[in-house]
């Protein structure tokens, strides 16, 4: 098949022009892509037309060159910056060629002046952060999905590409992670750049994600975390010049001095309110000295006014029987 090409095909007949060659050494990992999307389409007999997606124009130039190769017509639309190369199958197709790029490179490296591969380096923001991504996650699996349900799909949108599927912890997502190794991180970020959105449009077509984002992995522990997720702030920023900033723009506090026997709210307030319960425990204790003593004020009169009532009742009696007799003179 077209698609599963031998590294042990090598003879020397080379099926691409000079010209394709020379600008894929230019930019080995974006160009192995761009023919992994080629591939694709020239296997796909229902597919008869192909549009990529908006690039530069030496890039351009290398699609027209490669469609050429294969056996494609190519034509540029739009304007820029949506300048874009579009493929068609005419009946001078016949199927794509036997040879991969590398390969072809390898039979005529002498004769292409091209000491080695050179990555471009891609135009960024004085403030944007460069990432090394090392792989594409999956967000939002679907329920239950399966290895055995996801691999295919994997497969058919990455043919020449073999990528290791690893089921994330706490259902954070899906992991691809290329089992080749490159040669410099650039070239695999660049790679994954192009491949994500021909795995994005299988994986929705078929429902099991909710998006595929380009992803950096810790792959030195036992399970595999992400470090750094496309359109998520990098924790290097977060953690490193934010903090710093942050730090710089915190007031520095200053203690506070109180004077000699001050002290503090909450104290006076506990101290306060003990005195007042203090205090009413007082006037407590002195009211009731006060009734204990009314009640023997009142007690010790009673006893006085019994007794004077027995003295005059005494004197009473003792008058009545020596009453003074009266006399005629």
């Amino acid at each position: 098949m077209a698609l599963h090409i031998s590294d042990d095909h090598t003879d020397d007949h080379v099926p691409y022009s000079t010209a394709t060659l020379q600008m894929y050494l230019e930019d080995v990992a974006w160009a192995h892509a761009q023919e992994e999307a080629l591939r694709l389409f020239a296997a796909d007999e229902t597919q008869k037309r192909y549009g990529c997606q908006p690039m530069k124009s030496r890039q351009r130039s290398f699609i027209h060159s490669l469609a050429e190769d294969f056996g494609f017509d190519s034509e540029s639309l739009d304007p820029e910056p949506h300048r874009h190369v579009v493929l068609f199958k005419t009946p001078k197709f016949v199927a794509a060629p036997m040879k991969t790029l590398v390969q072809a490179a390898r039979v005529k490296r002498a004769q292409l002046n091209v000491p080695a591969p050179v990555q471009s380096a891609p135009e960024r923001k004085a403030d944007e952060v460069k990432h090394e991504y090392n792989g594409l996650m999956l967000t939002k699996p679907k329920f239950a999905l399966t290895e055995d349900e996801l691999r295919p799909v994997v497969k058919k949108a990455t043919p020449t590409i073999d990528l290791d599927i690893v089921f994330l912890p706490n259902d954070e997502g899906v992991a691809l992670l290329p089992s080749m190794s490159w040669e410099t991180p650039e070239q695999l970020t660049t790679l994954l750049t192009s491949l994500q959105p021909t795995i994005a449009g299988e994986v929705s077509k078929h429902n099991l994600a909710g998006s595929v984002v380009l992803c950096q992995f810790d792959t030195t522990g036992i399970d595999i975390k992400v470090v750094q997720q496309q359109g998520k702030p990098s924790d290097n920023l977060t953690n490193g010049w934010s903090k710093v900033a942050a730090r710089r723009a915190a007031p520095v506090p200053v203690p506070q001095v109180r004077p000699v026997g001050q002290r503090p709210v909450y104290t006076v307030l506990g101290s306060r309110l003990a005195e007042a319960k203090k205090k009413k425990e007082e006037n407590e204790a002195k009211l009731r000295k006060r009734i204990e003593a009314q009640v023997v004020d009142d007690w010790e009169k009673e006893v006085e006014e019994e007794e004077r009532n027995e003295v005059d009742s005494e004197r009473v009696d003792t008058d009545i029987p020596g009453e003074p007799s009266t006399s005629m003179a």
